[in-house]
C-alpha cells in the first residue's frame, strides 16, 4: 500500500512540477528607524533593475525568496525616512542571507546613503558542510579551472579525478543550473575523455559559483553518496558589461617553429598553452531581458607539463642476426634524442561556449541557459617508445547541456518552478590518416593513398612474415622494447555517445515565519550508446582471405556494442543491440524550519533505479545465453532476463543550533543510495561472451546486476565568528558505506562448457572519518585569507573495483579465492592536507599611486602521502597483480608528502572611461617543487623500481647486454614516469573590461 502511494506521489509531481536541484536563494531581512531601532513597518525593498520586492510585515520583516546565485544591489524606502541602497549583496544557491536597514528621518540632511554589504563569513542557516567559491575566488586565484577550485576545497582531493570524503570517484553528483550533469558511465578516463565525473565542460570566465556540499546534503539530492558539487553560470546585469582575457605561457615570445627546440627560461619550459576569453552580458531592450555569453578558446601544445629533462642517448644499433640459410639480418637501429620539458604529439585544442538569457514577466520569470564544447586531443603517440611514430590518433568529443526554467511566484511566500533539461556527450577516436575507416587500417594501399607510407626496412624485407600488403611494419626492436614505426597505427576506432533528458521541479512555500516547505521531484532518462573492437589492423587482412564476414571478424575481435549494430550502425529497440536507457528518478519532501535558537533541515526522499540491462537467467550457465563457441555470434534470448530496478527510502536530518549571531552549532544524519557507475555494468553482449569464453584474464570485468551502495552519514561541528573579519569551521564526520563494487570470480555449473569467468557484485565496504577546518579572514588592512586543513582516515576492503584482481588472477596455491573480510587504508586516503590562500590587494585609491589596483595573491598547497603496499615479483609486478606478493600488511606504506606554492601577481589600470586593463602574471609551482605522486611497490621509491639492481631480475640483463641496456631501461622507466608533480609554469596574461 505504502509503495503505491509512494508511486503516485511521484507521477503528481511530475505532472505539476517535476525536481528542483534548488539553484536559488534567498535574503531575509529587516528594516527599522536608525536613531530608535523600531522596525518600519510596511516599508518597501526592491531588487534594483528588476521586478523582486517585498514590503516589511508587522514585525519590519522581509523575505525574497527565488533569487539566483549572483550578486544583488537593493533599496529600502519608507514614507518619511531617506532611502538606503545596500550593493554587492551576495545571494548564494540555496542559502539565505540576512540584510539589515536602518533608514534615517527625512529630517536629517544627507545625500544619497550607499552601503556596501560585506560577505557573510559563516552562514546560519547552512546545516551542512557547504563550501563556496564564487567568481571573485576564481578571478584572484593562481589557478584557474573548476576543477582546480573544487579541489582546494575542505575535504576534496584530487588523484585521478575528483574524490570527496574518502570516496570513490563515481560517488558524486554534479549540477549546473539545477540540472544533473553528471556522468553516470564514466568512472576513469578509458569512459570519459575528459577524465572526470561531468558530462560538459564548463568555462572559468561562465561560473558565477561553485558550491561543494560535502556529505550531509539534505533530501532534494539523490544519486550521490559522498557529496553534490553545484556550479551555476552566470547572470547578465542591469549595465552592459564586455571582457576579453589572454594569457599565455610563451614568455619569450617564441616563434611556434621553434617549439621542440626547448631552453629553459626562468626555470621552466614553454608547453605552448594559449587561452582566451571573451565575455558579453546586460540587459537586452531593458532590464527585464538579460542575457550573458562566453566564449572559451584552449590551446596546448603538450598538456603534459612534468619539466622532464632532455634525452640524448645517441644511435642505439642493436647487433646483427643470421637466419636458418645463413642470411644476415640487420639489427634495428633507434637515434634516441627527445626534447625536455614536452611530449610529442600531445596537443588539444577545445572551444567552449556558455549562455543565458533572463526574461522577467513578473509574477513568472523564465531563464534559458546552457553550454557548447568542442574538443580535440592527438592521443597514441605521445611516449618515448612512440617518439618515432608521426601518426596520431585523434579524440573528437563534443559536449553540451541546454536548460529552461520557469519560476512563477503566487505569492511573497509561494513559488513553484518547473525545469526541463538537455544534454549530451559525443565522443569518436579515429585515425590521423583514415578516419572512421577501420576495415583500412590494416592495408598499406589505403594507408598510402590517405598520405601514410609504410616503409619497409631492410630486415623486413628478409624475414618473409614481415612483408604483405596486409602486415603492418613490426615494430623496431631495441634490447626487447618495442619502439613504433613512423606511420604504424595509434589506435582503434570507437565512439560513445550518451544523451540525458531531464524534468525537475519543486513547490516551496514559507508557512508562517518558520517553515520553508519543499516538495519536488525529478525524471532523468539517459539514452547511452557504445561502439569499439580490439586489434582492428588485422581486420583488411582477414577481410582479404574471404574467409570470415565483417561480422565474423567483429565477433572474435570481442565487438563491444549497444545503440549500434555489430558493424557500427545506429540501432533502436533491438533487444540485444538497442541503446541502454536507464531511468533515475526521486521524489522527494522537505521541511526548513527556522528560528533564532535552532534551524532543523527535515526530510525524505524515494529513490527509483532502472539500469535498464540484461543478466543471464542463471549466471553459472552462460551456454544458455549463447553458444558454447562463445564468438560464434549466436545469441540465446532465453538466456537472458532483464535487471529487476531497484527503489528506496533515505531520511535526512540535520540541524543548526545559532547560539549567538556569531557562533552556530551543526549536526547532520542520513541514509544515502547510489547506483555504481554504469562504466563497471554495461558491455556488448558480444564483448561480454569474448570475455567469458576467450580464455584470457580480464584484470577489469564489467558486471551486469549490480545494486546501489548505501551509505549512512554522521556529522558534528561549529562555526565561530571571532571578529568583524575572522571566523572558523570545524567538522568532524563518519560514513558507514556498503555495497560497493568489488571483483570477484564467478564459478560455472560443473556441466558447463564455460569456465569460472570473472566479474563484479557489490561486496565491499568501507568507513571513512575524518576532521575538517575551514579559516576566513574577509579582508582587513588590504589582507583576505581562506584556508582549509582536512584530517582523514579512509579504510576499506578495497580502494577501487577491481583491487583484488591479482588474488582472483592467480590466487597464491592457484585454487583459493582470497574475498577481503578486513578494511585497510584506501589507496586514495592523504591522512592529512590543506592549503592556504592569502590575497593582498590595494584599493582603486588606496596607498601610492603607483600601487593603486595592485593585487598578489599567494596559494600555499601542502598533503601527505598516500597508503601504498610493497611487493615483491617478476618483471610485471606494478602492472599486472598476479605478478606480485606483498611483503607487508596491506596499506602499511606512505609514499611522500607534498608542498607547493602558487602565485598571482596584477595590476589593474585605467585605460578610458569605463575601461580597464589588468595585467598579470601567474607562476604555478613557483619553488618547482616535485613532489611524488606515487612510487613503485617493489622499491617504494618514485625514480628507482629495484628490477635492474637485483641480480636475479633485471640484473641478467645488464650481465647480458650490458650498460647500454641499463642506461636504456632507466630512460624508458623513469624517466617519463608520471610519478611526479607538474613542474614551473609560468603564464602572462592580460584582462580587458568595460
Amino acid at each position: 500500500m505504502l509503495r503505491k502511494f509512494i508511486y503516485f506521489l511521484f507521477v503528481l509531481l511530475l505532472v505539476q512540477s517535476t525536481d528542483f536541484a534548488s539553484t536559488k536563494g534567498r535574503i531575509k531581512g529587516k528594516v527599522v528607524d536608525q536613531q530608535t531601532g523600531e522596525p518600519l513597518i510596511g516599508a518597501n525593498i526592491i531588487v534594483t533593475g528588476s521586478s523582486f520586492g517585498a514590503a516589511t510585515d508587522l514585525n519590519g520583516e522581509f523575505i525574497l525568496l527565488n533569487l539566483d546565485a549572483g550578486t544583488y544591489e537593493l533599496k529600502a524606502s519608507f514614507i518619511g525616512y531617506r532611502s538606503v541602497t545596500i550593493q554587492d549583496v551576495r545571494v548564494n544557491s540555496d542559502l539565505t542571507t540576512y540584510l539589515t536597514f536602518e533608514l534615517p528621518s527625512e529630517d536629517i540632511t544627507t545625500e544619497t546613503i550607499t552601503v556596501m554589504a560585506e560577505k557573510a563569513l559563516i552562514k546560519r542557516d547552512a546545516t551542512s558542510s557547504v563550501r563556496i567559491a564564487d567568481r571573485e575566488s576564481f578571478e584572484n586565484l593562481p589557478v584557474r579551472g573548476v576543477n582546480n577550485v573544487i579541489a582546494l576545497q575542505a575535504g576534496v582531493v584530487s588523484d585521478n579525478g575528483i574524490r570527496i570524503r574518502g570516496s570513490r570517484t563515481d560517488e558524486i553528483g554534479y549540477y549546473l543550473d539545477g540540472v544533473n550533469i553528471t556522468d553516470p558511465v564514466a568512472n576513469s578516463a578509458t569512459e570519459n575523455a575528459a577524465g572526470d565525473g561531468r558530462l560538459v565542460s564548463i568555462g572559468n570566465d561562465a561560473v558565477e559559483e561553485v558550491q561543494v556540499e560535502t556529505g550531509g546534503f539534505s533530501a532534494e539530492y539523490g544519486g550521490a553518496n559522498a557529496g553534490i558539487i553545484r556550479t551555476q553560470l552566470r547572470t547578465g546585469g542591469t549595465e552592459l558589461h564586455a571582457s576579453f582575457e589572454y594569457f599565455t605561457d610563451n614568455i619569450a615570445f617564441q616563434s611556434k617553429d621553434d617549439f621542440f627546440d626547448q631552453e629553459k627560461r626562468l626555470g621552466t619550459y614553454w608547453y605552448g598553452q594559449n587561452t582566451s576569453s571573451f565575455v558579453l552580458s546586460g540587459p537586452l531592450f531593458s532590464n527585464k531581458v538579460k542575457f550573458f555569453y562566453n566564449l572559451e578558446y584552449n590551446f596546448n601544445r603538450t598538456s603534459t607539463r612534468k619539466g622532464y629533462d632532455p634525452v640524448n642517448l645517441g644511435l642505439i644499433q642493436m647487433p646483427d642476426d643470421v637466419d636458418e640459410a645463413d642470411n644476415v639480418i640487420p639489427g634495428d637501429a633507434v637515434d634516441f634524442n627527445y626534447p625536455g620539458g614536452v611530449f610529442f604529439n600531445d596537443q588539444d585544442e577545445s572551444y567552449s561556449h556558455a549562455a543565458t538569457v533572463l526574461l522577467d514577466l513578473n509574477p513568472i520569470s523564465l531563464r534559458l541557459g546552457g553550454t557548447f564544447a568542442t574538443s580535440e586531443f592527438q592521443v597514441g603517440a605521445n611516449g618515448l617508445q612512440t617518439m618515432l611514430r608521426k601518426r596520431n590518433g585523434i579524440d573528437d568529443v563534443t559536449d553540451g547541456t541546454v536548460n529552461l526554467r520557469m519560476t512563477h511566484v503566487l505569492s511573497p511566500k509561494m513559488f513553484y518552478e518547473i525545469t526541463a533539461g538537455y544534454a549530451f556527450y559525443d565522443w569518436e577516436r579515429t585515425d590521423q590518416y583514415l578516419g572512421d575507416d577501420f576495415w583500412a587500417y590494416g592495408d598499406s594501399v589505403a594507408n598510402a593513398n590517405a598520405g601514410a607510407f609504410w616503409v619497409r626496412t631492410e630486415k623486413d624485407m628478409l624475414i618473409s612474415s614481415r612483408n604483405g600488403r596486409y602486415i603492418q611494419p613490426a615494430a623496431l626492436d631495441i634490447y626487447g622494447f618495442a619502439f613504433s614505426r613512423e606511420n604504424s597505427i595509434p589506435v582503434n576506432y570507437l565512439k560513445r555517445n550518451r544523451a540525458s533528458i531531464n524534468f525537475k521541479g519543486d513547490f516551496s512555500l514559507m508557512i508562517g515565519r518558520h517553515h520553508s516547505v519543499k516538495i519536488g521531484g525529478e525524471f532523468q532518462q539517459y539514452t547511452i550508446r557504445n561502439w569499439d573492437s580490439r586489434s582492428q589492423f588485422n581486420y583488411a587482412g582477414q577481410l582479404s582471405r574471404g574467409e570470415l564476414t565483417q561480422e565474423q571478424i567483429l565477433y572474435n575481435a570481442g565487438v563491444n556494442n549497444y545503440g549500434y549494430d555489430v558493424l557500427g550502425n545506429e540501432v533502436d529497440d533491438d533487444f540485444f543491440y538497442g541503446p541502454k536507457k536507464p531511468v533515475f528518478a526521486g521524489v522527494y519532501l522537505q521541511d526548513k524550519i527556522e528560528y533564532s535558537d535552532i534551524i532543523l533541515n527535515l526530510g525524505v526522499r524515494f529513490d527509483y533505479f532502472d539500469t535498464d540491462n540484461l543478466t543471464f537467467v542463471d549466471p553459472a550457465r552462460p551456454e544458455l545465453a549463447f553458444t558454447s563457441v562463445a564468438t560464434s555470434g549466436e545469441l540465446l534470448e532465453d538466456g537472458w532476463k532483464k535487471v529487476e530496478a531497484f527503489s528506496g527510502v533515505s531520511p535526512r536530518l540535520s540541524v543548526s543550533f545559532p547560539v549567538t549571531d556569531r557562533t552556530v552549532f551543526h549536526a547532520g544524519f542520513g541514509k544515502y543510495v547510489q547506483q555504481p557507475s554504469l562504466g563497471d555494468l554495461y558491455t556488448g553482449v558480444h564483448n561480454w561472451a569474448y570475455q567469458i569464453g576467450g580464455g584470457f584474464f580480464f584484470s577489469a570485468p564489467v558486471a551486469v546486476n549490480l545494486q546501489p551502495t548505501r551509505k549512512t552519514h554522521y556529522e558534528i561541528g561549529f562555526r565561530n565568528q571571532f571578529t568583524d573579519f575572522l571566523a572558523v569551521d570545524l567538522t568532524a564526520y563518519y560514513d558507514d558505506i556498503k555495497d560497493q563494487v568489488q571483483f570477484r570470480l564467478q564459478r560455472t555449473d560443473a556441466a558447463s562448457p564455460y569456465k569460472a569467468y570473472t566479474t563484479l557484485s557489490n561486496s565491499d565496504f568501507a568507513t571513512t572519518k575524518g576532521l575538517e577546518l575551514t579559516l576566513t579572514m574577509r579582508r582587513y588592512e588590504r589582507v583576505a585569507i581562506n584556508a582549509s586543513f582536512t584530517f582523514s582516515d579512509a579504510k576499506g576492503t578495497g580502494s577501487y573495483p577491481n583491487s583484488n584482481s591479482g588474488i582472483i588472477g592467480a590466487p597464491l596455491d592457484g585454487v583459493t579465492i582470497f574475498t577481503p573480510q578486513y578494511i585497510s587504508p584506501l589507496e586514495f586516503n592523504r591522512p592529512y592536507q590543506g592549503n592556504v590562500n592569502i590575497d593582498y590587494r590595494f584599493g582603486p585609491n588606496d596607498g601610492p599611486a603607483f600601487l593603486h589596483n595592485f593585487g598578489v595573491n599567494l596559494l600555499a598547497r601542502f598533503n601527505s602521502g598516500h597508503p601504498f603496499t610493497r611487493g615483491v615479483g617478476g618483471r610485471n609486478l606494478e602492472t599486472d597483480g598476479r605478478d606480485r606478493r606483498p611483503v607487508e600488511p596491506l596499506g602499511a606504506s606512505m609514499t611522500p608528502s607534498g608542498f607547493q606554492v602558487d602565485l598571482k601577481v596584477d595590476k589593474t589600470f585605467n585605460i578610458w572611461d569605463k575601461l580597464n586593463a589588468n595585467i598579470y602574471i601567474r607562476v604555478l609551482n613557483l619553488f618547482d617543487a616535485r613532489d611524488v605522486l606515487d612510487v613503485y611497490k617493489r622499491s617504494g621509491d618514485a625514480g628507482d623500481d629495484a628490477y635492474i639492481s637485483d641480480p636475479s631480475l633485471g640484473g641478467v640483463l645488464v650481465d647480458t647486454y650490458g650498460s647500454e641496456y641499463e642506461e636504456l631501461y632507466k630512460t624508458l622507466t623513469f624517466s617519463r614516469n608520471g610519478f611526479y608533480s607538474n613542474a614551473r609554469q609560468i603564464l602572462f596574461g592580460v584582462r580587458l573590461e568595460y
